[in-house]
């Protein structure tokens, strides 16, 4: 006879439904038995009501995950007994490479194999990982560190090839500036006349003219013995000599606009302002904040520095690339510009 769980009745061996209730009977078909102590358990019991192992649908291998060593075995719950049957734990172990997964906690650390030839016991040997890191290796994926490792490769890797892309772009933008191929319009209203079919191509501010100036400096020392006379007071006979050395220094000569057009380099100050005929340019020195300017009937070289707080905007390809104005940028400019007028 077969007791009703849900009202006590007993039924004929063979009934799967309660003749009294109508409730499901639990037969030794529809039993949950576990795998590890052979208990029967109620069909949708999770875990073993008498050792707590967890239990699988109908105790097939369904539920069981590859192992994530070999990916071919299957991983199997047993009980692992230490020296003289003391400290007993419950690992999982796979039934075809032997790997052993210890509890710790919530996750589980890869602690023994049988065949350390596998490539997953060499990156995994000794790692404490969640289940659903383990799973995902059985799988064919990577734990969440290697997969952190991995997303950092590639985005460095993104990072070199978009700033290869990028610096391709202001290569090409300043051999057209340049050839005087690639044009750039100040949308800025001009603070200069523009002359007949004279076109404005930067505005750059806050732009400090500097020009070499000679300095003089004296440099002297006295010489010749010195007499005692008496506690504290002595004399030194002898003479100062002194000689007078001079050298270059970069001045600040004023502040305010330089404005590049197709025909002219103009510089607009407080104490000075200069136009100098682009095609009277004899030679330009670029610096990271600007450039040294030489030209014809003027002896000493003037100094624009700041030009780099300007920047310009390149567009290619939908790619907006923004750069400062620097004196490699503005000489080529300038010269593009020289070179469309000759």
């Amino acid at each position: 006879m077969v007791t009703c769980s849900n009202c006590g009745t007993e039924n004929p061996v063979n009934a799967k439904f309660c003749e009294e209730c109508g409730g499901k009977l639990e037969t030794a078909d529809n039993k949950m038995i576990c795998p590890e102590c052979g208990h029967n358990n109620p069909v949708n019991a999770k875990f073993c009501l008498d050792c707590g192992a967890k239990l699988s649908s109908n105790n097939d291998n369904s539920n069981k995950p590859d192992c994530p060593v070999c990916k071919t075995g299957l991983l199997n719950s047993i009980v692992h007994k230490g020296a003289l049957g003391l400290g007993t734990k419950r690992i999982f172990k796979c039934d075809n490479c032997g790997a052993e997964f210890e509890p710790k906690g919530e996750k589980y650390k890869l602690t023994h194999i049988s065949h350390t030839n596998y490539e997953n016991w060499q990156e995994y040997k000794g790692q404490t990982l969640t289940v659903d890191e383990w799973t995902r290796i059985a799988g064919g994926g990577v734990s969440d560190a290697e997969q952190r490792k991995i997303d950092e490769i590639k985005r460095q890797r993104e990072i070199k090839e978009a700033e290869a892309v990028k610096n391709r772009d202001i290569n090409e933008f300043i051999n057209g500036l340049q050839k005087g191929i690639a044009k750039i319009n100040s949308n800025t209203n001009s603070p200069i006349i523009l002359k007949r079919n004279e076109e404005t191509s930067l505005i750059m501010h806050n732009i400090t003219l500097r020009e070499p100036r000679a300095v003089r400096q004296t440099v002297g020392g006295y010489g010749g013995p010195t007499f005692r006379m008496a506690k504290g007071v002595s004399f030194r006979l002898g003479a100062v000599s002194a000689r007078s050395e001079s050298h270059e220094e970069l001045k600040n000569i004023d502040q305010g606009t330089l404005v590049l057009t197709n025909k002219r380099l103009i510089f607009i100050g407080s104490k000075r302002t200069t136009n100098i005929d682009l095609t009277k340019i004899v030679a330009i020195e670029p610096y990271k904040d600007g450039i040294g300017s030489q030209r014809e009937n003027k002896q000493k070289t003037e100094y624009y520095t700041g030009t780099d707080k300007t920047t310009l905007t390149i567009n290619k390809d939908g790619r907006r690339t923004t750069i400062p104005v620097n004196g490699v940028v503005l000489k080529a400019a300038i010269m593009g510009n020289i070179a469309k007028i000759t």
